[in-house]
């Protein structure tokens, strides 16, 4: 597949908890900021499952 920003932007929207079949709205900051931060912690366990295992 092509890797876009609107793929990237709808990824990080759907580990922020939108799911594009529920509702018609468009992605919201608060939506992208909550797949942010889970991004950002999955991020952060991978990097510290490389150092311990």
């Amino acid at each position: 597949p092509v890797l876009t920003v609107a793929w990237a932007i709808e990824s990080i929207a759907f580990l922020g908890g939108y799911l594009e079949h529920r509702r018609k709205s468009p992605i919201g900051i608060q939506v992208l900021w909550r797949g942010w931060s889970n991004l950002r912690d999955l991020c952060q366990g991978w990097l510290l499952a490389q150092i311990y295992t």
